[in-house]
């Protein structure tokens, strides 16, 4: 089954290995120092651990999407004012946290932006499939540096020559990286936009790219444009597959019940609100 929902969505094969390709060779303008500020949140925590000599209350510690960040920083503070009890995360790819979590990094909790890596994850036995929670959806949007002077409406307009680089996350391990991929298949300008790609290491990475003027234009998630304040065009949910949202409990969590606690959480009303509001679709859309 999981095989099967491998990328299937991908229209275009040949065209979306060309991106991919295109990643590995232009994501890293600092290869070194990104590859180690990715490593750094697990291997402290996994320090943590290892050096702990007393009885005390950990904080939970969640591994979660980029696109989430300041989504869950909100939640985060809400859920300490009403419950007293401390939550901190891990934010990166959610294919490179996916593996982190094989590779043995203490995390209590994933908060991933794909259906599919949690859904491996319980396969392999490291995520628990009874607390499997599909919490929220992804927008896709279309954003462009505040500097460029333009409006883009659409992802066709990316093929125009003024455009002269587009960000967006790295698609070999990053949701909304396969997702922007789907849209320039789709739309069939994946030809002309495949020269100007520059890869962020995450799609928070991408904005950054943007909102610092580094590139003219990107493909995001609009919960990250909203909290960079970027001006954008939300794109045809048909341009690219559901992103979904979806969290699960880590296996050998040695916090099961407040990991329970906050993934019950996640699926409350108030959550939802800052959900709505912050550029997700409550839910499982």
């Amino acid at each position: 089954m999981l095989a099967a929902l491998r990328r299937t969505a991908l229209v275009n094969r040949s065209a979306v290995e060309m991106i991919w390709a295109g990643a590995a060779i232009r994501c890293v303008r600092f290869p070194h120092a990104v590859n180690l500020l990715r490593a750094l949140p697990a291997a402290l925590l996994m320090l943590a651990a290892a050096c702990s000599t007393t009885t005390r209350v950990d904080p939970l510690t969640v591994a979660a999407a980029a696109s989430l960040a300041p989504i869950l920083d909100e939640l985060a503070q809400i859920y300490e004012d009403e419950t007293g009890e401390i939550v901190i995360f891990s934010y990166g790819s959610t294919g490179n946290l996916a593996q982190q979590i094989r590779n043995g990094a203490p995390f209590d909790l994933f908060a991933s932006a794909d259906a599919l890596r949690v859904d491996e994850l319980i396969a392999e036995g490291l995520l628990d499939e009874d607390s499997r929670l599909a919490f929220a959806q992804g927008v896709l949007f279309l954003v462009w540096a505040p500097e460029l002077g333009l409006t883009l409406d659409s992802v066709e307009d990316l093929a125009d020559p003024i455009i002269r680089d587009v960000a967006i996350a790295n698609p070999r391990h990053a949701p909304y990286g396969i997702a922007a991929a789907q849209a320039l298949l789709r739309t069939g300008v994946e030809l002309e936009v495949l020269p100007k790609l520059v890869y962020g290491e995450s799609v928070r990475h991408a904005g950054l790219l943007v909102q610092t003027g580094n590139t003219d234009a990107g493909l995001i998630a609009l919960s990250i444009a909203k909290s960079m304040d970027l001006h954008g065009s939300e794109l045809s949910q048909e341009l690219y597959d559901p992103i979904q949202h979806v969290a699960a409990i880590h296996s050998d969590t040695q916090l099961p019940e407040e990991a329970a606690r906050f993934l019950k959480f996640l699926s409350s009303p108030r959550a939802q609100a800052v959900y709505e509001k912050s550029g997700l679709i409550a839910g499982e859309g």
